[in-house]
């Protein structure tokens, strides 16, 4: 179980209304949970676009890490969950410019039946190791003013 000291929060009433933490930093390791193409309404971007998904999706996870000393370099592990595989393997050129220059981390792509918001089609959970000092309880909210 996450400490509260853990926790940060990308949209903290629908985390709780949901009942899980968006992020959780835990032994060096910043786990970012499933994140999906929204808006600050917490508004599906990019409409059966997996494109503009995927790229929304990257925009979230940059700033997220940005927030906590790291960037995609960090990432050392991503579970992708689609309702459209086809579509995603079509747009992974996306997700290999934001990888430009880094490694990929280990990866897995799922075909499921439905993603909790029924207009995404893509869903993806990954884990950063941060480097020691890389991350305080005290920094604000991904989206967060400041």
């Amino acid at each position: 179980m996450a400490k509260l000291g853990q926790v940060q929060h990308f949209n903290k009433s629908l985390e709780d209304a949901m009942g899980f933490s968006a992020i959780v930093h835990a032994n060096g390791l910043l786990h970012l949970a499933g994140i999906i193409s929204v808006d600050e309404k917490a508004e599906i971007v990019g409409v059966g676009d997996m494109a503009v998904q995927i790229a929304r999706i990257y925009d979230i996870m940059e700033e997220t890490l940005a927030k906590n000393g790291a960037n995609l370099a960090h990432v050392v592990s991503e579970v992708m969950y689609t309702t459209d595989l086809s579509k995603l393997m079509d747009a992974t050129g996306i997700r290999a410019e934001r990888y430009a220059g880094h490694a990929f981390p280990a990866t897995t792509a799922l075909q499921i039946s439905a993603l909790a918001f029924p207009d995404a089609m893509l869903e993806i959970q990954a884990t950063a190791q941060l480097d020691a000092g890389e991350w305080s309880p005290d920094l604000p909210s991904p989206g967060s003013p400041g």
